[in-house]
């Protein structure tokens, strides 16, 4: 338990401060996902683990259980030296164990891959940075603008291409929202079981990205209506990734608003407005001013919602292969104050504050405008 020192406007808000993680809370399956860091230590790690899902190991383990490795030689059609040389691999990383030729997957792995999806996205987001970790780390860590100019992830995060929907634009947006929409699922895990959400009719959330935060929402609770408020690329893929994902009964509750939240006409008030990982990505004018925009579209009584990745402290961890997208970032995640001050400057009231420890440090901020 850990509170804020809070002082001025903030201290009239009357903050509630608090801690939660997964490791302390093991038993909660909102945090169960986790498991799938601990082979994704290094690239080498991802390396043989992305090899064994592309060979066939993985799935011919999972469906048939203990093999002799001349048979998955014979059976895959895979090099007997190559496929010692992963097993090893896989072995050194607890994803086999092995006895004499037989291997099998271990327990831990086994329940990892209740979560491919997620080790597929964490292997593949990290290998699109990983190249301007290995040739820009200098600039990344002394020069945040020179890392920027040069770096190929932020290229990959442009938002300039999300305005007019082409078949070019499209595809451009496809692979980072492939990589947000699965990060997604499992972190609004977390907010869902941290937050009561009960008496919430209508959710609108701003920068939405694929609408997967609404969806786990509309999923947990039948009774809210959402709206999705995002650019119009965006808002069009979402609408397809939706469509695909959850029966009509969820998919009929969620609304697509193509806008720019910094300055585009928003939807009409909702009982609860949330921003997930959306105010990082602006500077600290800016996510003032989207807490600003947030205020009028909350209904009086209603709350406004922010869960947002806090800053790395790298004391505290080594850091993976997986955390490689987190790295990159690591000059726009900030403490909760700048959001904290923001609230309570526009009269917010009951202003609730959680740390959550996932992979990283995650703030989750509640708060409530007078009725």
């Amino acid at each position: 338990m850990s509170l804020i020192h809070a002082t001025g406007e903030v201290a009239r808000a009357k903050i509630v401060a608090r801690v939660t993680t997964g490791r302390m809370m093991p038993a909660m399956s909102c945090f169960d996902h986790l498991v799938v860091n601990q082979f994704l230590a290094t690239e080498i790690d991802a390396r043989a683990l992305k090899s064994a899902f592309e060979l066939g190991l993985v799935n011919w383990l999972q469906d048939r259980g203990a093999t002799l490795l001349p048979e998955l030689s014979h059976e895959l059609g895979l090099n007997s030296v190559g496929l010692g040389a992963l097993a090893g691999m896989l072995e050194t990383n607890a994803v086999l164990v092995r006895s004499g030729d037989m291997v099998e997957l271990t327990h831990e792995f086994t329940r990892a891959l209740a979560f491919r999806d997620l080790l597929h996205t964490r292997i593949d987001f990290a290998d699109c940075v990983w190249p301007d970790i290995h040739e820009l780390f200098t600039p990344l860590l002394n020069d945040v603008q020179q890392f920027m100019a040069r770096s190929r992830i932020f290229e990959l995060f442009r938002y300039d291409r999300c305005f007019d929907v082409t078949p070019q634009n499209l595809e451009a947006t496809r692979l980072w929202t492939r990589f947000t929409t699965c990060l997604t699922k499992y972190e609004s895990a977390a907010v869902i079981a941290a937050v009561e959400m009960g008496n919430v009719e209508t959710l609108i959330d701003l920068g939405g990205n694929t609408g997967e935060f609404a969806l786990r929402i509309c999923e947990r609770l039948p009774r809210i209506r959402a709206t999705v408020v995002d650019l119009p690329v965006v808002c069009e893929l979402g609408r397809e990734h939706i469509a695909g994902s959850a029966p009509l009964s969820q998919t009929s509750r969620i609304d697509f608003h193509p806008s720019d939240i910094r300055s585009g006409d928003l939807p009409t008030p909702a009982d609860l407005v949330s921003f997930k990982s959306v105010l990082h990505d602006w500077p600290d004018r800016d996510a003032k001013l989207l807490i600003e925009r947030a205020h009028s579209i909350v209904r009086p009584g209603g709350r406004i919602m922010i869960f947002e990745r806090a800053p790395l402290d790298l004391r505290e961890r080594r850091v993976t292969y997986a955390m490689a997208p987190d790295l990159v970032f690591l000059h726009f995640l900030r403490p909760p104050e700048l959001y904290l001050e923001a609230l309570a400057a526009l009269g917010f009231v009951s202003i609730d504050y959680q740390r959550i420890e996932l992979e990283i440090g995650f703030h989750l901020i509640v708060a409530r405008r007078p009725a």
